[in-house]
């Protein structure tokens, strides 16, 4: 009776190996952002795909849509989804960054996610914006402060869109909808400042009367909760779009690496977003230069259980810090070691700047 059995029991156990083997040999994600302005160019696309291939880098992450405005073509093939966006003022008007990094990189294996500023919609020098910018056709729709100054645009990162305007979210949607039915090779979406500016923003006055139509009990609880949800409809009605229109399209979103700062200060409640099932990867940016934050923040991160739905983003530039590759070298070794889903280091820039590829141990 034993001999029968042990065949099929080592069968069993043989198989189980060659599993584990198998997902072990699943390739994590080694990814690089790519600000736009090494977009800008043949020749620049050029070397960058040379330098993500020679790196054995698996995922370029290249900004598309820096302030409203895009290195793509919009309405392309199609205007299903209602697209003005201009050009982004660095690029030439007849070249497709986002199609020609597209069918290159492809030619060498590497994917490439679309990264898409949302909320963000100015840089500080409004001279870089053409008249047809949507700033200029809706300024109303720009967040203010809780005693109702309109956000600067020289402030932050830019000036930011109120979250909680209906046209907004319905602008973006349809940004989103756009790009993705135009360019069906695409690999996936990178959904950037996806989040308020800060604690004391979203008080733009019909965002107000918003939600004070749709909140009985109003109060500082109530406020934080509402201006979450404005923010995770917007990632669920994307997602949902998104593959419908192709599946194989993931959905990813570059987060704020603090829960705690994340949820209340910006609204971003991202593990949500993974749970819930209308995000496929969070990559947190985890920027701190010390690799024991770094470390503290990943151990956060795995005990939500998540680790094979974040990419762990990891600074990899230095300005005021004598900040070495092999300080970045340790942060990856912990990634790997909690079995994170990959990492991304931002940027390209901060590495061909400093030399990082040489010595890098992706």
């Amino acid at each position: 009776m034993m001999e029968k059995r042990l065949p099929r029991f080592w069968k069993l156990i043989v198989s189980l190996i060659f599993l584990l083997f198998f997902v072990s040999l699943q390739a994590r994600v080694k990814a690089i952002w790519v600000p736009f302005w090494e977009l800008t160019s043949t020749q620049k696309i050029d070397k960058v795909v040379e330098d993500a291939d020679d790196n054995d880098i698996n995922q370029l992450i290249v900004q598309v849509r820096y302030r409203g405005d895009a290195l793509y073509i919009p309405n392309k093939n199609n205007n299903i989804f209602f697209n003005p966006e201009t050009r982004n003022y660095t690029i030439e008007d007849d070249f497709d960054a986002l199609q020609y990094v597209l069918d290159k990189a492809h030619e060498e294996k590497i994917d490439v996610l679309a990264w898409l500023t949302t909320y963000v919609v100015t840089p500080h020098d409004l001279e870089k914006l053409p008249s047809q910018h949507i700033y200029y056709k809706h300024p109303e729709w720009i967040t203010r402060d809780f005693v109702g100054n309109e956000m600067a645009v020289n402030s932050y990162e830019g000036a930011f869109w109120d979250p909680g305007l209906p046209q907004v979210q319905e602008y973006l949607f349809n940004i989103v909808g756009d790009i993705v039915s135009n360019y069906k090779d695409l690999d996936g979406i990178q959904l950037d400042y996806l989040r308020y500016p800060d604690l004391q923003f979203g008080y733009n006055e019909l965002s107000r009367q918003i939600y004070k139509k749709e909140v009985e009990a109003q109060d500082a609880e109530s406020w934080l909760a509402w201006k979450q949800t404005q923010i995770s409809n917007l990632v669920s009605r994307i997602y949902n779009q998104v593959k419908t229109i192709n599946e194989d399209i993931l959905v990813t979103a570059a987060v704020v690496s603090d829960l705690q700062k994340a949820k209340i200060t910006y609204a971003q409640n991202w593990p949500e977003w993974l749970q819930d099932g209308y995000l496929d990867f969070a990559y947190p940016m985890v920027y701190s230069p010390s690799t024991g934050k770094v470390n503290l923040e990943l151990n956060m991160y795995k005990n939500l259980g998540l680790n094979r739905k974040i990419v762990v983003g990891l600074r990899a530039w230095h300005n005021s810090h004598d900040y070495k590759v092999e300080q970045i070298n340790r942060k990856l070794k912990i990634a790997r070691k909690m079995h994170f889903a990959g990492a991304a280091l931002y940027s390209y820039t901060g590495i061909k700047g400093h030399d990082y590829f040489n010595g890098l141990k992706f």
